[in-house]
């Protein structure tokens, strides 16, 4: 289970879809596609610039997937088709977000001799083989770069995952206009925060899975170290196990905020990551009342 505080339009950017027109002119229906389960939101449209989204339906289907899996469970493919075939030809910006246990990240240095296409391409490959093994062969690799000497932000996922979704989607006529891992949406909510309060742009970027966290250290706008951890129920203090041997090794970080979204819905507390400060990422817009209780309910 994914536990993130949707906002559509800012952790899914528009400009980022491949179908941009309809994430400025269509409802939004976003598919989570996590091990365990299949969770389906949908937002109404967004008529008047600055006008919040409403959350006009959601469900939630159980999926007996493995933790440990680069692919999800086969059950998925049927459920998803159950869900798609009643908007078949309905016009629907689509978002899949993705459980981080099915992407790989990597923050690779600045090569200041790498210039072409073709190049940076074969460099961000020989990088996540590295880090990952030759399995990086049939991944499908996308790049976020920075300034001028800053780290590029890499994730790959398995092609024949893309593949599978686009196939399925476009059976019923709705393409997707994005699919993203899961921490990419918490990157883009945290950073959205810190532009609208004009503050530096440190931290460590924390997206929470039932089975998982996913963070990432910011350093002065530049991704300086991502990486996946497992975790079971005492996910807090892996947590701040993993941030205190952070500041061990990078005394320069022990000062850094931890972004984490719905922080105090999830039990944390100014003292529960001491000496971390941790910051609450809230959406700016609600999506209604009844999303609210929702939300409580799941993250309880």
């Amino acid at each position: 289970m994914l536990h993130h505080y949707p906002e559509p339009g800012i952790d899914c950017r528009p400009a980022a879809s491949r179908r941009w027109w309809q994430a400025l002119t269509a409802p939004e229906l976003r598919l989570v596609i996590c091990c365990d389960e299949l969770e389906v939101f949908m937002f109404s449209r967004q008529w008047l610039p600055g006008r919040a989204r409403q959350l006009i339906g959601h469900q939630r289907y159980p999926l007996a997937g493995n933790a440990q899996e680069a692919m999800p469970p086969e059950i998925l493919w049927q459920t998803l088709r159950d869900v798609l075939a009643p908007l078949t030809g309905q016009r629907w910006h689509v978002v899949v977000v993705l459980s981080n246990q099915y992407a790989r990240w990597l923050a690779l240095p600045w090569q200041s001799e790498i210039r072409s296409q073709a190049d940076r391409q074969a460099y961000y490959r020989h990088g996540l083989q590295q880090a990952f093994g030759q399995e990086m062969q049939d991944w499908h690799i996308e790049a976020h770069t920075g300034g001028f000497g800053q780290h590029t932000l890499v994730n790959a996922l398995p092609v024949t995952l893309i593949t599978q979704l686009q196939g399925v989607c476009a059976e019923y006529q709705l393409l997707p206009g994005m699919i993203a891992p899961a921490w990419m949406l918490a990157a883009n909510q945290a950073l959205h925060m810190l532009q609208r309060q004009k503050n530096r742009q440190d931290g460590w970027v924390v997206c929470r899975e039932s089975n998982s966290l996913t963070l990432a250290c910011l350093i002065h706008g530049d991704w300086q170290h991502i990486r996946y951890v497992p975790v079971d129920a005492h996910w807090r203090q892996t947590l701040q196990q993993v941030l205190l041997r952070e500041q061990v090794m990078y005394p320069q970080r022990a000062a850094l905020p931890v972004y984490l979204p719905h922080a105090q819905l999830s039990g944390i507390s100014r003292d529960t990551l001491a000496p971390f400060t941790v910051v609450d990422v809230k959406p700016l817009q609600g999506l209604g009342e009844s999303f609210n209780q929702l939300l409580r309910r799941k993250v309880a």
